[in-house]
């Protein structure tokens, strides 16, 4: 995770080449990270945003790429030869492109934003019982996003202890994703706070596990 201000960086870098700059928002946008897209944390607009999961709110993959105008018009062509084949055998699905409509009619007429903003602060506010605890290398947090890295001597997404915390979790009836030794917590808008506090037990409860393991 890094600060939006070296987003920006990034975005001043590419204008002043002439490099179109694609922002990549399949995980971070539809506000994962505490705004809509992470580019408005960074007031910059993107010349080409890829979008996805979040799009259809999980239901079902779709992934929309949004560009320039110019960028469309450079493609824009009634002359086949000039098109841009890049579709394949499921583009514009019926049933997808029906959930996204219906996800996006869900952020405009109902309160997503303040659920954003409440699960943001209760992710920092759970994330702030490890400050400093030696079980962990790092715990980060932006927006609903919040990153639990376990000190271990064999770390990486191959990491022996990672196929340990995915039983460990389901074995709770938690659906955690553990890469490595990574523990990453992305859960629903619509999760309550005692779901959450769960979650966070159920962390620090697998910090000890690691321990032991040790």
């Amino acid at each position: 995770m890094y600060s939006p201000s070296i987003l920006a960086e990034l975005k001043r870098i590419a204008a002043a080449s002439g490099t179109l700059f694609i922002a990549d928002e399949v995980m971070t946008g539809w506000g994962r990270t505490g705004t809509l897209f992470a580019c408005e944390q960074a007031a910059i607009a993107p010349d080409i945003l890829c979008t996805s999961k979040g799009l259809t709110g999980g239901a079902i993959p779709l992934a929309a790429t949004l560009a320039t105008d110019a960028i469309f018009r450079a493609y824009y062509s009634p002359d086949r030869s000039r098109t841009f084949f890049h579709s394949s055998s499921y583009t514009a699905n019926p049933i997808a492109c029906a959930a996204a409509l219906a996800n996006i009619a869900v952020w405009r007429d109902e309160p997503v934003m303040e659920r954003v903003t409440t699960l943001s602060r209760l992710q920092a506010e759970g994330a702030r019982r490890f400050a400093g605890d030696p079980r962990f290398a790092d715990v980060r947090v932006t927006g609903t996003v919040a990153a639990f890295e376990l000190a271990v001597a064999n770390s990486g997404y191959l990491a022996e202890i990672g196929p340990k915390l995915r039983a460990f979790f389901l074995e709770r009836d938690l659906l955690v994703r553990p890469l490595g030794n990574v523990i990453y917590l992305l859960p629903p808008y619509c999760v309550s706070a005692s779901e959450l506090g769960r979650l966070h037990d159920a962390i620090d409860e697998a910090a000890d596990l690691v321990g032991q393991a040790g």
